[in-house]
C-alpha cells in the first residue's frame, strides 16, 4: 500500500510541476494486459501494492506499460467535438486506438478498457479499425491532469463520423489506466 501510494503521490508531484513533468515523465499511464504478444515491461500484477488493480479484478502475471511520453511519440490525431453531448466543443488529441493497440499487438479481438473509478467497456477491434477513434492525451493542447478526465480518455469522432451521429458518452472513457486484451466470451469484472 505504502509503495502504491508513494508511486500517486510521485506522479501528482511530477503533474503539478512545469510542462515536461505534467506528463509524469516515464511513468506508466496505461497498463495493457491479456492476450498481447508484446515483449511484457512489467511483472504480475501484486494485491497488496496495487489495490486498484485488485479491486477491479484485474489480474495478470505479466504487461507492457505504456508512458506519456511512448504514447506522444505516435502520430498524434485531433478531434474537435462536443463532450460531454451536447456540451462544449473541446478539442482532444492523442494516437488513433488501433496505433497504441498496434504496439501490444493483441491475439484477440476485444479489449476491456478500465477507468480510475472501476467504469469498464468493451469494445471490439473491429470497430476501433472502423472509426478513427483515439486514446486522447491532450485536451484544448495541454496534458489531461488526473482528477480530470486524465491520465488518457476514449475519444470518438462522433462529429465527423456521421456514423456515430447521435452516439451517447457511453464509450467515452475518462481516467483510463488499463486495458485488458481478451476473447469476446470473457465477462466483465464485477
Amino acid at each position: 500500500m505504502k509503495k502504491t501510494i508513494a508511486g500517486l503521490a510521485a506522479f501528482l508531484l511530477l503533474a503539478a510541476c512545469g510542462s515536461e513533468s505534467q506528463t509524469g515523465g516515464d511513468l506508466p499511464v496505461i497498463t495493457v494486459f491479456g492476450a498481447i504478444e508484446a515483449e511484457p515491461t512489467r511483472a504480475a500484477m501484486d494485491p497488496d501494492v496495487e489495490p486498484l488493480f485488485a479491486q477491479y479484478g484485474l489480474v495478470f502475471e505479466a504487461a507492457a506499460e505504456l508512458s506519456w511520453p511512448q504514447l506522444a511519440a505516435l502520430e498524434q490525431h485531433r478531434i474537435d467535438t462536443d463532450f460531454p453531448a451536447g456540451g462544449p466543443v473541446r478539442h482532444f488529441s492523442g494516437p488513433l486506438l488501433r496505433d497504441v493497440m498496434d504496439l501490444i499487438r493483441p491475439r484477440e479481438e476485444e479489449i476491456v478498457v478500465t477507468a480510475l473509478d472501476g467504469y469498464q467497456r468493451s469494445m471490439a477491434r473491429m470497430t476501433l479499425d472502423v472509426h478513427d477513434v483515439i486514446l486522447a492525451i491532450r485536451l484544448d493542447g495541454d496534458p489531461i491532469p488526473l482528477g480530470g478526465f486524465g491520465p488518457a480518455m476514449i475519444v470518438w469522432p462522433r462529429a465527423q463520423d456521421q456514423a456515430l451521429n447521435g452516439m451517447p458518452d457511453d464509450d467515452w472513457v475518462w481516467g483510463v489506466f488499463a486495458i485488458e486484451v481478451r476473447a469476446e466470451s470473457a465477462p466483465l469484472a464485477p
